[in-house]
């Protein structure tokens, strides 16, 4: 063991030595991050090739799907049963209009049918009873506002004969309106419709698809649907839903009517089905050279989360418990549902609403359960695939949770889609997560016991250095009655020796700033109000102010200068100095502060320094105070000395004038005014503006004086306080004052 001897005669060199267990211990925590580096990096590349192998593995899914789709509705459009029920339903749907024209409910009175003016009625109120009770109920879960049967209602006798028999009086309920073969109701669209419904919701179902529409391609009327819905026996032309995504794929269609050419749309809120998301492909139907009808086809949401979420199996895909596989659109919002809403609705709500989305968003996401055409997805990721690119990177994703994201678009004629794999930056370092903390682990055993061999020697070499730590610390506090008594002969030891001679310096520094300080205070004090000269102490610049409402009085004592000629001026000094410490003690008493006193003028002010509510009075108290104080110093004296107040209150400019020599300064207005009123006053007479009288009426005596006029033509109403009308200053003519 070291004795402390030996240690204190070792130089400062020799004991800088012990800190190489710095660089043992260095080595030990370099080691162990380039470890933990290359095992973060091993990791996250191969889980950048695992998703970007899933989203291609996907992409090449759903490109497949919608390839097969397109192929679908090309051979459907083709079928020979498909374009015979476009006939006979195109023909079934034209004899339900009488004359064979598309003339409005409303203007319906001339037609030749007279049995159907006869049931109209009766299919309005009852259709409008469904709409009501039925349709605008769900619908306005995802629609502002109230619907209105008017908006909604078929245009044709044809459109009202079908929603009626098909959908208001089918005794099936909602959803489930597709069970109905025939309305039995003897018309020929009904036998049609017994012919055909069967197989049609055969082949939706056992496609995947929504539904599947016939629409007439010159009246734009959706003359059949599967799942007969609100569009159901409606006009894309003119109805209702004629800004939907299915009247633009339809009119896609007219543009295009090439045959074997398939349209689709991208997904949109779609009224009929309650305001959810669709998307829809068409293709036209010919008989020959002639152009028939239009196929239309509403996509199944379904399928596609099937594909991209593996049926909600993600583990198997290598996905884990936070990663996921989407299509986001154009507009940036998803075209698939979100893994964490199917998984953890409320968890997936809490993040949402902590990122701030909006309210409404969320109801919609909550009512629909779904995230598509809701959920925004503005990220990097994003933006790069829209662009056409494609990558892998370390992002933030639509719930701003870090992720290691795949991404890149998707090739599907007539959409701009784009495709992302992700998975949680916690889940994926999880492995690095286990290695760090080894390593944590293995260097905290191995800093243990390299600290404990060096230990010893540390705290002999450490400890001068914590004498001097501790003994400036309490210098820093203002112990300055302290000295260190180090016997180590090296350079600690001087050290001390250098920082004992300081201590000595500060103390005697310490005691002449202080006097100083002492002697600056005094002086402000005496020079300055005290609010002022402590905005001065702290450093304030600039001192100015404007203050709204402050109170200034103006005191001329008469008889100052006589008095002086019979008791002398060292005697008079000493009486005046008496009577203005008097006033000054007043003034502390009512928040009264002497601005100065000059020649037979006392100058005081309230509010100006300090703000007071109460100033106005706070200044009449002290103006009656020091008359009686005057009262008292003549009795004692027997002297003759009397007071000529003036006292007006308003705005008041303040400020520190000079730089080589400080002067407090007030002007503007109402000091004026008070400079004024003080001349006008006789002896023993308080003077003041309407200004002071109008809030002090009620509290003292007032008399009203003269009017004056100053050279701005502004005139002013004097009020004299406890004075009789025989004074020459309460004249009610007006006077002109320059």
């Amino acid at each position: 063991m070291i004795s402390r001897l030996k240690i204190n005669q070792l130089s400062i060199k020799a004991k800088l030595q012990i800190l190489l267990l710095i660089i043992s211990l260095s080595s030990i925590l370099v080691v162990s991050y380039l470890a933990w580096q290359r095992s973060q990096t091993n990791l996250r590349n191969t889980i950048f090739n695992q998703l970007t192998s899933v989203r291609s593995s996907k992409t090449y899914q759903i490109e497949s799907y919608f390839e097969l789709l397109e192929n679908h509705i090309t051979t459907l459009a083709e079928d020979r049963m498909i374009v015979e029920a476009m006939q006979e339903f195109q023909q079934a749907h034209q004899s339900l209009n009488p004359n064979s024209n598309r003339e409005n409910v409303e203007n319906s009175d001339n037609l030749d049918n007279q049995s159907v003016e006869a049931q109209k009625k009766t299919w309005l109120a009852s259709l409008e009873t469904y709409y009501i009770e039925e349709y605008f109920p769900r619908l306005k879960k995802g629609v502002q506002g109230e619907p209105s049967f008017t908006v909604y209602k078929p245009k044709t006798v044809a459109g009202l004969y079908l929603q009626y028999h098909y959908i208001a009086n089918n005794p099936n309920p909602v959803g489930e309106k597709d069970k109905l073969l025939n309305a039995g109701e003897g018309s020929q669209y009904s036998q049609i419709h017994s012919k055909y419904q069967s197989i049609f919701r055969h082949l939706i179902q056992e496609f995947g698809y929504y539904d599947l529409f016939l629409i007439d391609p010159k009246t734009l009327e959706i003359i059949y649907s599967v799942y007969k819905e609100a569009d159901y026996a409606t006009s894309l032309q003119d109805g209702p839903y004629r800004k939907s995504n299915l009247a633009a794929v339809v009119e896609a269609v007219q543009d295009s009517p090439d045959r074997g050419a398939v349209q689709i749309v991208d997904f949109k809120r779609y009224y009929p089905s309650y305001g959810a998301p669709a998307s829809f492909f068409a293709a036209p139907i010919y008989e020959g050279s002639q152009l028939i009808g239009i196929l239309a086809i509403q996509l199944p949401i379904d399928e596609i989360n099937n594909v991209l979420t593996q049926k909600q199996n993600w583990k198997n895909e290598g996905l884990g418990e936070s990663g996921e596989t989407y299509l986001v659109g154009e507009d940036k919002l998803m075209r698939s549902i979100s893994r964490f809403l199917l998984e953890d609705k409320s968890g997936y709500m809490s993040a949402l609403r902590e990122i701030g989305t909006p309210e409404r968003t969320l109801k919609l996401i909550d009512a629909y359960e779904t995230s598509i055409l809701l959920q925004k997805v503005d990220t990097e990721g994003v933006r790069t695939a829209l662009l056409g690119k494609s990558g892998t990177r370390i992002i933030d994703d639509y719930r701003n949770v870090p992720v290691l994201s795949s991404y890149a678009p998707v090739k599907i004629p007539g959409l701009k889609w784009v495709i992302l794999s992700e998975i949680d930056l916690a889940e994926a370092y999880r492995p690095v997560y286990q290695i760090q903390r080894h390593l944590f682990i293995t260097t905290i055993i191995l800093i243990v016991i390299i600290t404990l061999i060096a230990g010893f020697l540390t705290e002999r070499f450490v400890s001068p250095l914590r004498v001097l730590i501790s003994a400036t610390r309490q210098i820093s506090q203002g112990e300055l009655d302290i000295e260190i008594n180090l016997k180590s002969r090296d350079e600690f030891g001087e050290l001390a020796q250098a920082f004992n001679e300081m201590v000595h310096s500060i103390r005697d520094n310490n005691k002449l700033l202080h006097q100083k300080d002492q002697e600056i205070e005094s002086l402000l004090l005496n020079i300055l109000p005290h609010a002022i000269a402590e905005r001065v102490k702290k450093g304030e610049e600039q001192l100015v102010d404007h203050i709204q409402q402050g109170t200034v009085l103006f005191a001329s004592i008469v008889g100052i200068t006589e008095l002086t000629y019979r008791e002398g001026v060292q005697e008079m000094a000493v009486k005046l100095s008496e009577l203005f410490d008097s006033f000054d003690l007043e003034g502390q008493n009512y928040g009264v502060e002497r601005f100065k006193a000059i020649g037979e003028r006392y100058i005081a002010m309230c509010g100006v320094t300090i703000p007071r509510l109460d100033h106005t009075k706070r200044m009449m108290d002290f103006a009656l105070s020091i008359q009686e104080t005057l009262k008292g110093f003549n009795n004692r004296y027997d002297s003759n000395l009397s007071f000529r107040i003036g006292i007006d209150t308003g705005t008041v400019m303040a400020g520190l004038i000079g730089t080589n020599k400080l002067m407090y300064y007030l002007w503007g207005e109402t000091v004026d005014i008070a400079s004024k009123l003080n001349t006008l006053a006789e002896n023993n007479t308080i003077v003041v503006s309407h200004n002071v009288y109008e809030p002090l009426h009620d509290l003292y005596s007032f008399t009203r004086g003269k009017t004056i006029t100053f050279e701005n033509q502004t005139t002013l109403n004097l009020w004299i306080v406890g004075k009789e009308q025989s004074l020459s200053v309460l004249t009610s003519d007006n006077e002109s004052i320059d």
